[in-house]
This record gives structure tokens, C-alpha cells and sequence, in this order.
């Protein structure tokens, strides 16, 4: 068989491919170029692993939501609306969230008096056992935590200071 042959095909639908955007997903309408920034959270002096990291732009009239969770490396590869691997350029407020619970398994929906009421103390119990282990003035809202995202600067650090346990406030169940 000729070789020639059966490459050209091939060669073709993978051109079609690649410029029909990579198995057809569109962008949706006004969505900037994005760029494969990563971030890496420092804690104590080792990477943080499990936590939820949001960028906010520091540019209001741009709003779209950037972010993940760390991987064992502390590190994050961007995404934007959660599904577009990216992120567009500019400076954001870093926010670095990550929570302690513990494993107790939730018994289903309650339909007794008795049962609503092994239910409401193993949620308080969970409330009791559950901690933020990242200091909260790296929460959503409140960070001063800022990085830019630039052609050359794709690959970011922050540093969210020494561990923490503090505890969930009275009454917020999580």
C-alpha cells in the first residue's frame, strides 16, 4: 500500500482539526486571548496543596472568572469560566482559600423527629471539626494578594504565610 496514500488523509482531517478550534469548541462572544498561566501557593515555606485560588481583575468592566485548585505541588494551572484552559492578561487580586473538614459520612435526607435530630448533631459536629487552614485575609473580597498576568510572566507564586487553624464561626455550618 502506498504510504503517501494514507498519510495525506490523515495529515488533512488533523489540519481541518486543529483550525476548526481543537474539536469545535467555540469561545464565547468577547472572551480575550488566553494564555497558560499557572500560580503556585507557598505556605510555611512548602506548596499548598487542595486549595481554591480566584483571581478577581483589578479592571472592572473585565469580568471573567479565572482560577482552580492546587495540585500536590502547590500549583494551579489556570482556567477561565472554569472550562477554557487560560487566562487573559492583566492584575488580579489573589484570593487562597482551603478548608480542614472531617470525614464523617452524612446519613441521607432525615424523615423522622429522631433521625432530623442525629442529623443536625453530626452537622454540628463537622462544624466543631472544620477549620480554614489559610489565614482569611486571603479570602474572596478581602485579599491584597496581586499578581499580573503577562506574555513573559506565566508562571506565578504567592506566598499565604504561615498554617492556620481557625476555627468556622458560631452557627455557619460551613
Amino acid at each position: 500500500m502506498n504510504f503517501r496514500l494514507i498519510t495525506l488523509p490523515c495529515l488533512l482531517l488533523s489540519v481541518v482539526w486543529l483550525f476548526s478550534g481543537c474539536g469545535g469548541e467555540k469561545f464565547p462572544p468577547g472572551m480575550p486571548k488566553l494564555y497558560p498561566a499557572t500560580i503556585t501557593v507557598i505556605q510555611d515555606g512548602k506548596p499548598l496543596d487542595g486549595a481554591g485560588v480566584i483571581l478577581l481583575n483589578v479592571d472592572p468592566s473585565t469580568n471573567w472568572s479565572v482560577g482552580g485548585i492546587t495540585d500536590k505541588n502547590g500549583t494551579v494551572k489556570l482556567r477561565t469560566e472554569g472550562r477554557y484552559n487560560g487566562a487573559p492578561l492583566g492584575k488580579y487580586k489573589v484570593s487562597v482559600e482551603k478548608m480542614e473538614t472531617p470525614d464523617i459520612t452524612m446519613p441521607g435526607e432525615p424523615s423522622s423527629q429522631e433521625e432530623r435530630k442525629e442529623y443536625n448533631r453530626i452537622l454540628k459536629e463537622m462544624a466543631d471539626k472544620t477549620f480554614y487552614v489559610v489565614d482569611r485575609k486571603y479570602a474572596l473580597g478581602v485579599s491584597e494578594l496581586e499578581v499580573e498576568i503577562t506574555p513573559t510572566n506565566l508562571k506565578l507564586e504567592v506566598n499565604v504565610g504561615p498554617a492556620v487553624r481557625i476555627k468556622l464561626p458560631t452557627g455557619s455550618g460551613g
